[in-house]
């Protein structure tokens, strides 16, 4: 008899449940992801006075802790609704234009929005072990490109989910049929390259678009880290499940990575924007083309603009060159773009198969 369980045979299938708590979806698509989730069901020992210094009285469940940490080496277009939905916001259904889908992302920092929430199935050929996390979201997002070496962008990403079940378990089986079949990770995705992308910063929103920073961006990394009240109510259900998730706190930062320039050192440039004795305002747009179209004369593409302020300048090189490593921090613009970070996507997938 072979032997089971192999790593090369691990999937990573998601589902989009919306906004709708408690409630496992079939998977729609099989992600190119490496990573596993972390399953901790909380077994806890009394503390009680038994007539031993060993364990006597069996352990009590807590209520559950499941994340996972996931990677992405070579982002795709039809990858990024998945982690833009987890991390953001409420999705609105994209709008298809042949087989274009242009979808859209500004999440309010002034209202309670609904939050999307996904299933994750994992597991390998041993199909009677398989994991079906749902209620998911992402804690935290990390998007990074680098020139050095020039390949696709990368993206990190840490999940926290408000229920587990199992398709060897008895006491929390699966909904429906996990894995579900017949998903197989698309081989023919088209990649973000930073090599397509582009930076613009200006003083003005306005003035964005003819306000390319040329000749200076080695790397960057954009983070997205959220803070999650977990409620918990008393409503008969018997089980541990989160009932609903609270957004008590959100930070989105973008780390560059830049040649010492005129644009990035000196009078007028970004880094004297962060030596100001007051904080800069600095409205930040990166854009990414793609030489592949969705449509006729569509390219794929991704873009994200925010309002954001520089908090940190460190000193780093690469290769024989000196560089700087700004870090700005997007933050609430009520005045002119009126929110804290706009992004958009366009590829082929709409939202039945994320």
């Amino acid at each position: 008899m072979p032997v089971q369980g192999l790593v090369k045979l691990r999937k990573h299938q998601f589902g989009w449940q919306g906004t709708t708590m408690n409630t496992a979806v079939p998977a729609a698509r099989a992600y190119p992801f490496s990573g596993v989730p972390s399953v901790d069901e909380q077994w806890t020992d009394p503390e009680i006075d038994a007539g031993s210094i060993d364990p006597v009285a069996p352990p009590y469940r807590l209520a559950g802790d499941y994340t996972a940490s996931l990677d992405d080496p070579a982002l795709k277009y039809n990858n990024l609704p998945l982690m833009l939905a987890a991390a953001l916001a409420e999705t609105t259904a994209p709008t298809t234009t042949g087989t274009s889908e242009a979808w859209h992302w500004a999440p309010s920092s002034t209202s309670v929005e609904p939050r999307d929430v996904f299933t994750y199935e994992f597991g390998d050929d041993v199909v009677t072990d398989w994991y079906q996390l749902s209620d998911g979201l992402l804690e935290t997002l990390e998007i990074t490109g680098s020139r050095d070496p020039d390949g696709p962008l990368t993206a990190s990403m840490s999940w926290r989910f408000g229920t587990m079940q199992q398709t060897g378990s008895t006491d929390n089986p699966v909904t429906g049929t996990v894995p579900t079949p017949d998903l197989n990770v698309a081989l023919t995705d088209i990649m973000v390259y930073l090599k397509d992308g582009a930076i613009y910063i200006a003083s003005d929103p306005d003035d964005l678009s003819t306000s390319q920073i040329s000749d200076a961006l080695h790397a960057f990394t954009l983070r997205i880290t959220n803070t999650y009240d977990l409620k918990r109510y008393a409503n008969g259900e018997q089980t541990f499940n989160i009932d609903a998730y609270a957004l008590s706190d959100r930070m989105i930062e973008l780390e560059c990575r830049f040649a010492k320039t005129d644009d990035t050192v000196g009078t007028g440039s970004e880094s004297d924007a962060w030596l100001s004795n007051d904080s800069v305002v600095r409205y930040i747009q990166m854009i990414f083309t793609s030489t592949a179209e969705t449509d006729t004369a569509v390219p794929y593409s991704w873009q994200f603009t925010m309002p954001a302020r520089y908090y940190t300048r460190e000193e780093d090189a690469i290769g024989g060159n000196t560089i700087i490593v700004l870090t700005a921090h997007a933050f609430y613009d009520g005045e002119d773009l009126e929110e804290v970070f706009d992004t958009d996507v366009v590829n082929t997938i709409d939202e039945t198969a994320i």
